[in-house]
């Protein structure tokens, strides 16, 4: 397992008093019982680093704010400035993106974070993959719309998934996985987009054959709009799928790097349609990352720390495997003390607390992170 960084600072029992007890699941004598929280970030290389003198910068200003982790984006997750599955180091497999083949950021991010004793983990996108939906029409997810199977492009039309169950869209992922733990002194991998978006994929020739044989009944006739039996019986298998491929994973990173810190980032477990049970696959993996960023989904704070919230859930999941929670970086400070103190108060046991920005981190982000360590 990681190492922990924790700072023998002094508790700041001062803060806890901006908000009213009211609002808090637990007094401020409790809340400090426990240290400073271990910063973790996760960085999106294409909007920060695009030289090394983007690199330099960062790491200066994450060593002198007590970051303690960089989970870093070297294979790209959105289709956005860059397309999805191009990847930001110097790669024999997967396409690399624009501006990076005489620039390996991951190489430099490495030397420098470890210079600063800042870890480096290795964010790996899986199945949100432009660069394989292209290599390959077979590989691509497929959805069952309006009675129609076609290609899953997300909810805007403009974003490129493949069949996380086709054994050779797994091979190809799986290569740049092991190409990366090969060749590079990363401190871990995190993986991600390990998923589907919804009950009516994938519905590709090979599943539909690869499930048919199994179970004597196409797939596509399975009605997704009600909860049934046939639904349940697919979504268990597909979760199965998802588990098994954690697995051989697991398998190939032990093979290179026996004991290399891993590790998922899941959406909330009460979103059982994309066909991710944490569970399945908790034995593969070092930690689990929660996404609990609440208010994307319509939720208030405490369902980040509260006995039926996401961390509640993925805990009952898992058991004593380690939770780092993903948090956002632009909530309230009042926002910020009650999830502080819920998840202090509620599941003691978790150190890390890892933050996402979509773009580009400043230094005054990661100063108002420091600042809360030991809210």
């Amino acid at each position: 397992m990681a190492k922990k960084y924790c700072s023998k600072l002094a508790f700041v029992l001062a803060v806890v008093l901006l908000v009213s007890s009211a609002s808090l699941p637990q007094t401020q004598t409790a809340q400090a019982a426990n240290g400073p929280f271990v910063t973790e970030v996760i960085v999106r290389t294409v909007e920060n680093f695009k030289n090394h003198s983007d690199v330099v910068t960062f790491m200066k200003s994450a060593a002198k704010r007590h970051v303690s982790v960089i989970n870093l984006n070297v294979k790209e997750d959105e289709d956005d400035t860059v397309p999805s599955g191009h990847v930001f180091y110097n790669s024999s497999i997967a396409p690399i993106a624009q501006g990076y083949a005489q620039f390996d950021a991951l190489a430099d991010v490495i030397q420098e974070a470890h210079i600063r004793d800042i870890q480096v983990r290795a964010w790996i996108p899986q199945f949100h993959d432009k660069a394989a939906f292209d290599q390959n029409v077979s590989w691509r997810m497929m959805a069952l719309n309006n009675g129609q199977v076609v290609p899953f492009t997300g909810s805007n039309g403009n974003e490129y998934f493949v069949n996380p169950i086709h054994p050779d869209v797994q091979e190809y992922e799986r290569s740049i996985i092991r190409e990366i733990v090969s060749n590079y002194d990363i401190d871990g991998v995190v993986l991600d987009w390990l998923r589907f978006d919804d009950y009516n994929m994938d519905m590709s020739n090979y599943t539909r054959q690869f499930y048919n044989t199994a179970y004597g009944y196409d797939p596509v006739t399975i009605d997704f709009t009600t909860a049934n039996t046939q639904r349940a019986q697919w979504n268990d298998w597909r979760t199965t799928q998802i588990a098994n491929y954690v697995r051989d994973v697991e398998a190939d990173i032990e093979s290179i790097v026996p004991g290399l810190f891993t590790g998922v980032y899941i959406l909330p477990p009460e979103f059982v349609e994309v066909g991710q049970d944490v569970e399945k696959f908790k034995d593969y993996v070092d930690f689990i990352s929660p996404m609990a960023y609440f208010a994307d989904w319509d939720f208030t704070p405490s369902w980040v720390y509260n006995n039926t919230g996401i961390l509640a859930q993925t805990k009952a999941k898992i058991g004593t495997k380690e939770i780092i929670p993903g948090l956002d970086v632009w909530w309230s400070n009042a926002e910020y003390h009650q999830i502080y103190a819920g998840i202090r108060s509620q599941l003691p046991e978790i150190q890390n607390l890892s933050f996402f920005l979509y773009g580009k981190w400043t230094d005054n982000d990661l100063k108002k992170i420091d600042n809360r360590r030991s809210w």
